[in-house]
């Protein structure tokens, strides 16, 4: 559990939330205020959270944590202050993990919780830019019945790995002409990125066809970003008054750096294997995932790097298990000592095979062999891998040894994560 998030910023963050705060400008003042409770009571949203039935009352007349306080803030609204609920020991929504903070804020503004006849979205922004202070956001994650719902990210991992952030700006810049994208009106430019990605973009915005389409390269997924631009490029080159010019005009520069830049992505795409696609959607991290994305990516140009990752993807994932089990590792573990940890206490080590059941032997030698890939993976990366120097003579090895790590790696912790779902432990 991160804690970057500081004391400075979660103070900010329950001071808009409780008090509201004010809009200065030069000649004048306005003070914006939400009820983050939205359309909810306290004991609704709070239940959306918390299993406050199994939680205590701090008052000794009630039974549980939700009796007590929908006698304190429904029945008699003025029994407690207005920041109770983040100095309230029972959350920790304030003195926890940036997890807990963040995805409390997030609730607020579900689209089942938020009033959308209030000005929820000026706070919005409001926490917004001071998380970013801290590297974190809000993005729209989602859709229901056509409302966002929000979720948050961390803004030190990074985002793209097929599409770099200058390519990125040429793409914006051609489409983007002074807020005006090619000939689309803005009714037709929503229903174009509807069909494309399911998003109406001025719709969710509110700005215009070009600036939309900026702030949706900020939030968007890199596939939905992919696949916009090159829908809008196909769109383009099917203008009519572009069809006989394009064929033969090498002078638009532009065009031809986007077309090359889309299909540079499109022939270097890498189909990732089923298992490990299954396996990003099981995972709660969004490192993790990135992991994994980035690890089949990498394999073709740049193998060294690759087998770094594939002993990175082992230790998230024991660390995550063993976390999630209130296991702190230690500092000193090195990746055989969480692995053989996590086996532990998901009981798959080979001694927890009885001898009596039946293959025994075949078993336990697959199960030494799993462990063993952890192993042999920590070597490659000490000799091949990335995270320590090479001397000047260095050789690293070919893509086809990048795969087999990769392979080894995501087999080994798909075993773990199954074992772990397994048992009930999340």
């Amino acid at each position: 559990m991160t804690s970057r998030i500081t004391n400075l910023t979660r103070r900010d963050i329950r001071d808009v939330l409780t008090r509201g705060f004010d809009d200065e400008s030069y000649f004048s003042s306005t003070h914006y205020y939400y009820d983050f409770w939205g359309r909810l009571n306290t004991i609704e949203f709070l239940n959306r959270l918390y299993p406050l039935k199994k939680m205590h009352s701090t008052d000794s007349r009630y039974n549980n944590a939700e009796e007590d306080i929908y006698i304190h803030t429904i029945t008699n609204p003025y029994d407690y202050p207005d920041d109770w609920l983040f100095t309230d020991d029972r959350f920790s929504i304030f003195n926890g993990s940036d997890e807990e903070l963040l995805t409390f804020i997030c609730e607020i503004f579900h689209p089942e919780v938020r009033d959308d006849s209030k000005n929820w979205k000026i706070i919005f922004d409001k926490i917004n830019g001071l998380l970013r202070a801290d590297k974190y956001e809000m993005y729209p994650k989602d859709r229901i019945s056509g409302r966002d719902v929000y979720s948050w990210r961390d803004l030190t991992i990074k985002r793209f790995h097929r599409i770099k952030e200058e390519d990125l700006a040429t793409l914006t810049g051609f489409f983007n002409k002074g807020g005006y994208v090619l000939n689309f009106s803005t009714a037709k430019f929503d229903d174009f990125t509807n069909r494309v990605i399911g998003i109406p973009l001025c719709t969710r915005y509110n700005l215009s066809k070009g600036k939309s389409l900026e702030q949706f390269v900020k939030d968007g997924t890199e596939e939905e970003i992919i696949n916009l631009f090159t829908a809008l490029l196909d769109y383009y080159e099917k203008l009519p008054e572009k069809t006989e010019q394009l064929s033969n005009d090498t002078s638009n520069n532009e065009y031809h750096k986007c077309k090359a830049i889309l299909e540079n992505i499109s022939n270097n795409t890498v189909i990732l294997h089923e298992h490990a696609e299954v396996l990003k959607k099981k995972f709660s991290s969004d490192y993790m995932n990135a992991e994994i994305d980035l690890m089949y990516k990498m394999q073709k140009d740049n193998p060294t790097e690759t087998i770094g990752k594939a002993k990175e993807l082992i230790e998230s994932c024991c660390e995550t298990i063993l976390e999630n089990c209130n296991i702190t590792p230690n500092r000193d573990w090195k990746l055989n000592n969480l692995v053989d940890e996590t086996m532990k206490l998901l009981e798959i080590t080979p001694k927890n095979i009885q001898d009596t059941e039946k293959e025994a032997a075949a078993i336990k030698a697959i199960l030494g062999s799993l462990k063993g890939i952890a192993s042999n993976i920590a070597i490659i990366r000490n000799a091949y891998g990335s995270g320590h120097g090479k001397s000047a003579n260095y050789v690293g090895l070919q893509e086809r040894h990048a795969k087999l790590a990769i392979g080894s790696s995501v087999t080994l912790v798909n075993f773990l994560w199954d074992s772990f779902e397994r048992k009930n432990l999340i």
